[in-house]
């Protein structure tokens, strides 16, 4: 085993901006696939990035007592 370990992964092929745009344009309304393809990064990565950042408003159980009586 050598002693200082390379990491032996892809660089991205896209840029900071490039993805700040991608994820705007599907914000937008655009198709993750096409968007994808546009900007050259992976599709599973752009649906996982806008998927978290939509919020999840609702989500859980609900509480027992009512927001007045907290």
């Amino acid at each position: 085993m050598p002693r200082i370990y390379v990491k032996k992964g892809q660089v991205p092929r896209y840029s900071n901006e490039d993805f700040q745009l991608a994820l705007k344009e599907i914000a937008e309304g655009s198709d993750i696939r096409a968007t994808a393809k546009k900007y050259n990064i992976l599709k599973s990565t752009l649906h996982s990035h806008h998927s978290s950042q939509t919020s999840h408003h609702g989500a859980g159980r609900t509480t027992h007592f009512t927001e007045l009586e907290e």
